[in-house]
Order: C-alpha cells, then sequence, then structure tokens
C-alpha cells in the first residue's frame, strides 16, 4: 500500500498550516516522515533548515510536536510527567514547566495524578510536553481527536494563542474541514496519498463559489 505519493509541502513561517483529508489519506505518515520515525522511500524532508534523515537532532531541536497517541504515567501528577518527559531531551527549569502549564490552562490540576484527568486534560497536557522545548514550529497531529465540543473549543483557542502570542509556525493535520477552516491560513489536502490541493485556505472558499 502506498501510503504517500510523491507529496511535496512547503510550510510558510508563522502561519497555521492545515493538512486536510480523510482517515487513510496520509496525513500521519506524512508527519511521521517529519518527525523521523518513518523513513521515506525517495525524497527529502527538511525542517528547520535541515535534513531529517541525516540531520534528526538539529532538525527537531526546536520542533515540539503531538503525534499518534501521547502515553504518560498515570500514576504521577501531571507535573512529574512534564519533569521525566522533559528529561529525556535536556533539563527544563521548573519555572519553564510553570510557564506551559499555565499556557495550556492546567494550573491547578499540575499536581494531580494523570489517571484523574479527562481526555480534554490529557491533550492540554501533551501540549505542554510539546512546548516545552520552547519551539519554534508546532506539529499536532489531529489535536482534537476525541475531545468533546468543549474540549474542541479549548483546544482551538489555544492553538490561536500560540500563533498569535507566541508566533509559532504551527501544522496541524484533521480530517475535519470546519477545524481547519477556523484554525488555518493555508492548507494541503492528501487524497489516498496524494496531493490534491494546496494553497491559502481563502483560495478554497472561491473554488467553491
Amino acid at each position: 500500500h502506498l501510503a504517500v505519493d510523491d507529496l511535496s509541502l512547503e510550510v510558510p513561517a508563522g502561519e497555521i498550516y492545515g493538512l486536510l483529508g480523510h482517515n487513510g489519506a496520509g496525513k500521519s505518515t506524512a508527519i511521521g516522515m517529519m518527525l523521523g520515525q518513518v523513513w521515506p522511500t525517495a525524497g527529502q524532508v527538511q525542517v528547520c533548515g535541515y535534513e531529517v534523515s541525516q540531520h534528526r537532532r538539529q532538525a527537531l531541536q526546536q520542533v515540539g510536536a503531538i503525534f499518534e497517541s501521547p502515553a504518560f504515567y498515570d500514576y504521577l501528577s501531571g507535573w512529574r510527567n512534564l519533569e521525566i518527559l522533559s528529561s529525556y531531551t535536556g533539563p527544563t527549569s521548573r519555572a519553564r514547566i510553570r510557564e506551559v502549564v499555565e499556557w495550556v490552562g492546567l494550573s491547578g490540576r499540575e499536581r494531580s495524578k494523570v489517571r484523574t484527568y479527562s481526555h480534554g486534560m490529557r491533550a492540554r497536557l501533551a501540549l505542554a510536553q510539546a512546548l516545552l522545548p520552547q519551539p519554534r514550529l508546532l506539529i499536532l497531529d489531529e489535536p482534537s481527536d476525541g475531545l468533546d465540543p468543549e474540549g474542541i473549543h479549548e483546544m482551538r483557542q489555544t492553538i490561536l494563542r500560540l500563533q498569535r502570542e507566541l508566533g509559532l509556525t504551527i501544522l496541524l493535520s484533521s480530517h475535519l474541514l470546519s477545524e481547519v477552516e477556523q484554525l488555518c491560513t493555508r492548507i494541503a489536502v492528501l487524497n489516498q496519498g496524494r496531493k490534491v490541493f494546496e494553497g491559502p485556505l481563502a483560495a478554497t472558499r472561491q473554488r467553491d463559489s
């Protein structure tokens, strides 16, 4: 099965870029290649100026990501999870952990065990982990997947605030047109592993009208 076929993407700095397609369209495979977890059989993937397969550490040094289902230690607190997970890549100050906890709206619950967290709180904890290294680029694979309407709204507002106030470049995948319409300035549409459209979101509305 050819998961991704002759895909070419360019994500402009400072934008929220949407990768839109049905389940199985190749979105997660494409993101896996960007993160060096899936190796392409041909072509190159450059992230922050570095080719991922040859210089993965440098390429991902300024990247935060939520990819597939984030795993946490349920018997530990959210705070302790962030301490442990951040230690895998480098020392992180208590001040930085406190900062990201506030950014994602987990203040007051960061000392609670993760097993007591709702699905929405787990999603916010995953976002906090992605923000710890102070990334320039944030990659989010289906960030609203499994959330209730309130959780979807909160996640959407947080993503917009991150882009607006921190100037992050954000690439997110979704199978929901309504989600990319409310978040993204530019999109690429995948169908059966191939790109069928790429451009400003405004151009899709012009095509539909």
